[in-house]
């Protein structure tokens, strides 16, 4: 992102604007974060509905930020339009505008230059963050992971003895339909109840209302709502629409479509990670 990008934006603003304030951003007409379900407490995915609510929401998302996309494509080629049949429009109106007011013109341009400069450091410093936090979620699960086969640790030794003691005997633990004979299939209960057992108190803590997935999902949402969603709007917008204004293109039925691309990859994010969380308890036979 240029500089220079902004200095058009300034120059747009300066003839178009009253008082030589930047225009409002048009009022969002839907909020995508409504859409968003909230997150599931339940231990076993079975348990709720959540999985068809996400996807649900991750597509009603999508479709709503590609119908917008078309709208704001179909204005920016409105203004191509107009740059390429009167190239000589900003230089024009720049001229214009800096004798109409020129004090606060040259503090409007300085104001637009900062802005460009601001942009140049600042989103890469956001990508940055950015990335980070979302690493942030593979060594969370891989603690998760750890906790669990912890948890499970003495029924995993009781299966791997089971499997053992069976195979002694000509029959594989867990291999297509066996006929195991019945003191092998009161062991494998009782170990599938030590395993569910194992996975419940492991996720009383980790899947949690109060829990450090929650916790960090609500962290990757307010950067998002809080600090990617207004930047990208103030640096990316926000110059955008000033161009439009400068050459009075008209902007009816635009809106930003970041919070749109945020709440998608929210939903995203939240769909991967519990996806962990099992089916349903486990049972020998």
């Amino acid at each position: 992102m240029k500089s220079r990008v902004f200095v058009a934006a300034a120059v747009a603003a300066l003839v178009c604007a009253p008082g030589l304030t930047a225009p409002p951003m048009p009022r969002a007409t839907a909020d995508p974060w409504a859409k968003v379900p909230a997150l599931p407490t339940a231990c076993y995915s079975r348990q709720d509905k959540w999985w068809e609510q996400i996807n649900a929401a991750i597509n009603a998302v999508n479709e709503d930020e590609q119908r917008q996309a078309a709208i704001n494509a179909g204005i920016e080629k409105k203004l191509n339009d107009a740059t390429r049949q009167n190239p000589m429009a900003m230089a024009q109106a720049m001229q214009q505008a800096m004798m109409k007011d020129p004090q606060n013109a040259q503090k409007y341009m300085a104001q637009a230059m900062q802005k460009g400069q601001q942009a140049n450091t600042e989103v890469p410093a956001q990508l940055d963050k950015e990335k980070e936090l979302q690493a942030e979620s593979k060594p969370l699960m891989q603690q998760y992971k750890a906790v669990l086969d912890k948890a499970r640790a003495p029924a995993a030794a009781r299966e791997a003895a089971l499997a053992k003691k069976l195979k002694a005997m000509g029959i594989e633990l867990d291999v297509g339909e066996q006929d195991y004979p019945p003191w092998a299939i009161q062991e494998g209960n009782a170990i599938a109840r030590d395993w569910d057992q194992a996975y419940v108190a492991t996720c009383a803590t980790w899947w949690s209302a109060t829990g450090p997935i929650h916790a960090y999902m609500k962290r990757y949402k307010d950067y998002l709502v809080q600090e990617r969603i207004p930047y990208q709007k103030r640096l990316i917008d926000e110059p955008a629409l000033d161009n439009y204004k400068m050459l009075n293109v008209p902007t009816a039925g635009w809106r930003t479509t970041t919070d749109y691309t945020a709440a998608a990859e929210y939903m995203k994010m939240a769909s991967g990670l519990f996806d962990k969380r099992d089916g349903d308890p486990g049972e020998f036979r």
